[in-house]
């Protein structure tokens, strides 16, 4: 005898596994810098991003190809992909993985978490959200955050090392994010996410794609020429960074914005550096500090009260 089940309870089920799926999601994202940074012992940072993207291209290219409503990109959208695609493609995981030559990966994956601070600072400077109160203070809370985990708790230690170098950087890395953000929207009344995040990967890795032939002063060793040297490592962290990250961690966390919402699917943003610290820690051995740990939290909270208030 077979069991019925009530719509209810589906429903529940379903919503489910959305949270677990979104939950596996928050854990590729946050151990996406732990990978890139082994990933980084043997490839520069330009033949990385090519890599990633190229594969996760690929891949993204046979998920649009198997649909049955393939979507058509109209010619006069490709300069808008473009412009995206260099944004957040050939700007800022350039940027972040050659931060990450500098810097920790606990740092890392705790200042680019500011992004959706820059997103309310940019929005309000363009007109479109006003800022509240309470996001003055998450915002000025986010950045004493920041300025906590780049001296170190020491206001002479700014410049005491390398590391202030990928911190400036992170920092740059979270305002290209935010740029990316606020342009993007203006391809959602046409696309879905999922196809637009496609598109976007896509052309952002055929912008990328010429360089992987020829050597530059950012990658002195094009990538055809490296790949016969890598060791099984890179290839393992290179592929976790295209697939799980690229391609299964927006898939999932669009199904979640269709499925729960944008407001309680932006809260599993926040633990995707819980994940990068535990990475950071297990596999990298990167010490973490009570400062740091001090800094993180009020990063996360600065940034809860930012998104809190301009979803009010």
């Amino acid at each position: 005898m077979g069991f019925k089940t009530s719509p209810a309870s589906s429903r529940t089920s379903g919503s489910g596994w959305v949270y677990l799926s979104l939950a596996a999601g928050s854990l590729v994202w946050g151990t996406s810098f732990a990978a890139a940074k082994i990933s980084l012992r043997e490839l520069s940072p330009l033949n990385l991003v090519i890599m990633r993207f190229g594969l996760a291209s690929i891949v993204f290219a046979a998920i649009l190809g198997l649909r049955r409503d393939r979507p058509k990109l109209p010619w006069r959208d490709l300069p808008r992909f473009l412009v995206l695609g260099f944004l957040v493609i050939a700007s800022y995981f350039y940027l972040q993985f050659v931060a990450l030559r500098y810097t920790s990966t606990v740092a890392s994956s705790l200042i680019i978490a500011t992004s959706p601070v820059f997103t309310a600072l940019i929005s309000h400077l363009w007109g479109r959200e006003r800022l509240r109160g309470l996001a003055a203070v998450g915002i000025a809370t986010a950045f004493a955050g920041v300025v906590l985990i780049v001296t170190n708790g020491k206001g002479s230690g700014l410049l005491g090392s390398d590391s202030w170098k990928g911190d400036a950087l992170l920092l740059l890395n979270a305002l290209v994010w935010s740029s990316f953000t606020v342009y993007g929207r203006t391809l959602m009344r046409t696309y879905s996410p999922l196809v637009a995040i496609a598109y976007v990967q896509m052309a952002g890795a055929l912008l990328l794609l010429p360089l992987a032939f020829v050597a530059t002063p950012l990658a002195p060793v094009p990538l055809v020429a490296q790949l016969r040297t890598l060791t099984w490592p890179t290839w393992l962290g290179a592929l976790y960074l295209a697939v799980p990250c690229s391609v299964f961690g927006y898939v999932v966390w669009f199904r979640g914005v269709a499925a729960l919402g944008a407001v309680r699917t932006s809260v599993f943003s926040y633990i995707n550096p819980l994940f990068a610290i535990a990475a950071a820690i297990l596999l990298l051995h990167e010490p973490l500090t009570l400062v740091t740990l001090l800094g993180g939290a009020m990063v996360i909270l600065g940034v809860y009260a930012t998104n809190r208030t301009r979803m009010a």
